[in-house]
């Protein structure tokens, strides 16, 4: 979010829709996104004092959205990773490139389980070798027990009809477990999240899968 006003707006617009809460994932990505974890929970700390003094009832959550690279893998051997406690499960998010397949997917899904943690594979859909060849990629992410996390804006062509396709192609498969907004301004909500809640309610699946996951949370 740019700005704690758009924040404000955001959770207004979500609980407008039913939303109860919201796990934020911002970006920790080496040369990128230079995010530390201490820095982030010193944020969210703060965010949530703000919205407490203005009375704003909206548990929040913190994890956090990992790039799969080298630098990933010494953050995993040094044990501080932003994660979402579910039950008895510590999970962390992880993205890949968009265009090719990287050479770090099996090793930080393998680092990820041998340090006690369980991997989520953000936006799923929006992976073009993915889309190319799902089967061998399903199989790979289940290797490791990953859990799918895909975009709702995907549902309504937020990345393009390919993406769009493919999100389509996993929800009909049951594939995915997480559907998240991957909200980054207010004004995605309308015309993008709106629309691609359509495509989830209509199939029953937003309740049934994503709210058990949230069940037991702990912050």
């Amino acid at each position: 979010m740019a700005s704690y006003a758009d924040a404000l707006l955001t959770i207004e617009k979500l609980q407008a829709l039913g939303f109860s809460g919201a796990v934020l994932t911002p970006h920790l990505y080496s040369g990128v996104f230079d995010n530390r974890a201490d820095g982030l929970r010193a944020s969210f700390a703060a965010l949530e004092t703000a919205l407490k003094n203005d009375g704003i009832a909206f548990p929040l959550f913190l994890g956090g959205e990992y790039f799969a690279d080298e630098h990933f893998l010494n953050l995993i051997a040094q044990g501080d990773l932003l994660h979402l406690q579910i039950g008895g499960e510590r999970l962390v998010l992880l993205e890949f490139s968009y265009l090719q397949e990287t050479p770090y997917a099996s090793a930080c899904m393998a680092a990820l389980v041998a340090h006690g943690y369980r991997p989520v594979i953000a936006h799923v859909e929006r992976y073009r070798f993915v889309g190319r060849t799902p089967e061998p990629w399903l199989e790979l992410f289940a290797r490791y027990g990953g859990i799918l996390q895909g975009d709702i804006g995907s549902l309504a062509g937020q990345h393009g009809e390919g993406v769009k396709r493919f999100a389509r192609w996993l929800l009909e498969r049951n594939h995915v477990t997480i559907w998240g907004t991957d909200v980054h301004n207010p004004g995605q909500i309308e015309r993008h999240i709106v629309p691609g809640l359509l495509q989830i309610s209509g199939a029953g699946r937003l309740n049934g899968i994503l709210n058990p996951m949230l069940v037991g949370i702990e912050a």
